[in-house]
């Protein structure tokens, strides 16, 4: 990547796409030191307007084509925040203007779309993180650092639990973007499992083999302007498993359909010398158990996270930009192997829930 700020220099950050969720990202923007938003763009006339006067933005800085604002000179980044339909415009324009991307996931609509992309950064690269931003959890890293020095010996099965009640039936959840194929590609395949398959390959290595079994659980919502039904044409229910890493069995379950889940992750993983359970909702602590011949009625432990696993991808994104190298952040390749796992999800279930290589 060949982008070198300086690390005194201010980075000029554009927001594409405001809706509610951009609030949250921009207030996390605002708690890293050295970034200013000084551009943002969307098609609602509303939203754009009001988050532009909430940043103090002139008129002329609130865009209603992304493609002007990643254009200006005076942006030097941009943080997407859209649908999946448009991520591979934008950050096709974004390697022509050669800007740096903090990229939403997955990176694309469709694998067609991270193939060419794929060319286009080869041809021109930019610091690029995409945010899977569940691979910062404290927990996760405390994980992998244990992985890494061998803890477990060799890892024979992870479960990955990706649960939450957003969809649930009390919620009368209407309907979005997220429950439209053309919109988004997919449902909780390329919503949430991705983010357990970013997860997975962080902790163990590639996947190998994959078979699906997808599932809507909620086939109508309501049109949020008419309360009339319409149809949701993506699955809100996805299980697969398959292997990975060095002959890891992975088994992987998420949906928005489990009242009593606010918002969770939960990964297990067993090995030859002991277990570990860690979660999204407990930062402080993992769970372990070591066993072996000395010690071969050893129970669980809680160890606690180190306070060293305070990173974000916010801050990996601004070193990113500035030139620096950041081993444990989500860069371009990870999206482009994410993506091609999500491809070999849906082409499983498609093909009756088959095996299929990856």
């Amino acid at each position: 990547m060949s982008i070198s700020i300086s690390p005194t220099k201010l980075i000029r950050m554009g927001v594409i796409g405001l809706g509610l969720i951009a609030e949250y990202h921009i207030r996390s923007l605002h708690t890293i030191s050295g970034v200013s938003i000084v551009a943002v763009s969307d098609l609602n006339p509303n939203r754009l307007q009001y988050i532009g006067e909430q940043l103090q933005l002139s008129a002329s800085k609130q865009y209603p084509d992304y493609e002007a604002l990643i254009r200006d000179p005076e942006v030097d980044a941009i943080l997407s925040l859209t649908p999946n339909d448009v991520h591979y415009d934008i950050i096709r324009i974004a390697l022509e203007e050669h800007k740096a991307v903090l990229a939403e996931k997955p990176l694309t609509l469709t694998w067609q779309e991270a193939d060419q992309l794929k060319k286009l950064y080869a041809a021109n690269p930019v610091p690029l993180l995409v945010h899977y931003k569940h691979r910062y959890g404290a927990a996760f890293q405390y994980a992998k650092q244990l992985l890494d020095e061998h803890k477990l010996g060799s890892i024979y099965n992870i479960q990955f639990r990706y649960l939450m009640d957003a969809f649930s039936p009390y919620r009368q959840h209407p309907y979005t973007w997220r429950h439209n194929l053309a919109k988004a590609g997919s449902g909780v395949v390329g919503d949430t499992a991705s983010h357990i398959i970013d997860l997975a390959r962080f902790l163990v290595g590639e996947f190998k083999s994959v078979a699906a079994l997808l599932h809507t659980i909620t086939p109508e919502r309501p049109d949020p302007a008419t309360g009339l039904p319409v149809k949701v044409d993506v699955e809100d229910f996805a299980s697969f498993h398959g292997i990975l890493g060095d002959n890891t069995v992975g088994t992987f379950i998420t949906h928005k359909n489990a009242i009593g889940k606010r918002h969770d992750i939960e990964v297990d993983i067993y090995g030859e010398l002991g277990s570990l359970h860690a979660s999204l909702s407990n930062r402080e602590n993992i769970r372990i158990v070591l066993r072996d011949s000395e010690h071969p009625d050893a129970e669980y432990e809680t160890w606690t996270v180190p306070a060293i696993y305070d990173h974000t991808a916010y801050g990996d994104f601004v070193k990113l930009a500035r030139g620096e190298f950041v081993d444990r952040a989500p860069l371009f390749e990870d999206g482009y192997k994410n993506q091609w796992v999500l491809e070999k999800i849906l082409q499983s279930w498609k093909e009756d829930g088959r095996l299929v290589e990856v």
